[in-house]
This record gives C-alpha cells, sequence and structure tokens, in this order.
C-alpha cells in the first residue's frame, strides 16, 4: 500500500491576499506606494524607499527577464518524487527590475539569462493558482495583450 503525499501549496496570509487573488484570475499583482511610487515585493506595510505607510496594489503587464534558474534534481518531498529533474526561475520584473519573482519553467528548453519570459497562470486546484514562467517567443498568440 503506498501513501499519498500532499504537495504543499501557498497560505495567503493578512499581507499577500491581494497577490494570491491576482493570480487566481491572471494577474500579476505587486505593492505600489501611494507616496513615492516605488513598487515593492514581497508586500508588506512599510515603503523601503521612503517609509511611507499608503500604498496599494498595482497590476503588472506579467512580464520580466530571466536573472537565474536551478534544475533541480534531488527530491526534497515525497511529494515530488515523480517531477524531478524540474527547472525553477528567478525572474526580474519589467516593470521594476529590483523586484524578483520565483516560479517554475514552462518552456521547452532551457532558460537563459536575459531571457524575455511572461507569466502562466497555473491552476494547482480549486483554491490555488501558480505563477510559473514560459519565453516570450514560445508562448501561443492568445496570450498577446
Amino acid at each position: 500500500m503506498s501513501e499519498e503525499f500532499p504537495k504543499p501549496v501557498p497560505v495567503p496570509d493578512r499581507d499577500s491576499q491581494p497577490f494570491w487573488e491576482g493570480v487566481r484570475v491572471g494577474e500579476l499583482r505587486v505593492q505600489s506606494c501611494d507616496d513615492c511610487g516605488l513598487l515593492r515585493w514581497p508586500p508588506r506595510d512599510i515603503c523601503g524607499g521612503c517609509h511611507a505607510f499608503s500604498w496599494h496594489w498595482r497590476a503588472t503587464t506579467g512580464r520580466g527577464t530571466v536573472l537565474s534558474w536551478v534544475v533541480n534534481h534531488q527530491v526534497f518531498s515525497p511529494s515530488f518524487a515523480t517531477e524531478v529533474p524540474y527547472t525553477v526561475v528567478t525572474v526580474a520584473i519589467n516593470e521594476q527590475s529590483d523586484i524578483q519573482m520565483v516560479g517554475g519553467w514552462c518552456g521547452a528548453g532551457a532558460p537563459r539569462a536575459g531571457m524575455a519570459v511572461r507569466a502562466v497562470y497555473t491552476r494547482f486546484d480549486e483554491e490555488t493558482t501558480l505563477v510559473n514562467w514560459e519565453p516570450v517567443d514560445e508562448a501561443p498568440d492568445s496570450r498577446d495583450e
């Protein structure tokens, strides 16, 4: 008898809930300071630039540039045993290059530093959608906006 191991999923909290709500509807959101306009990720109460506490959520284009990646060959959790190897990328979003997001790689080949990518919203279950990344030149035209 084999035991099934559930995959871990993100648990939205007070600060990240609006991000996950956006991802669920296909929108990559970050916080924007109401005082200086600086974007920030991960979400938090105070602006790192001007220290203001006033902010709002802003949708991004969902596009960015690959900074780095790793191909994982180790089974760190039994829930991922059938998926190794898999690639995880770090992406700088186009709106502000110091905002870096991590996600799975959906491209056909290996990622390259400087490669233009777009977010792919992958439904995990009824409540959870994850952000992955694919090369812009491999994306179907129907995703162009």
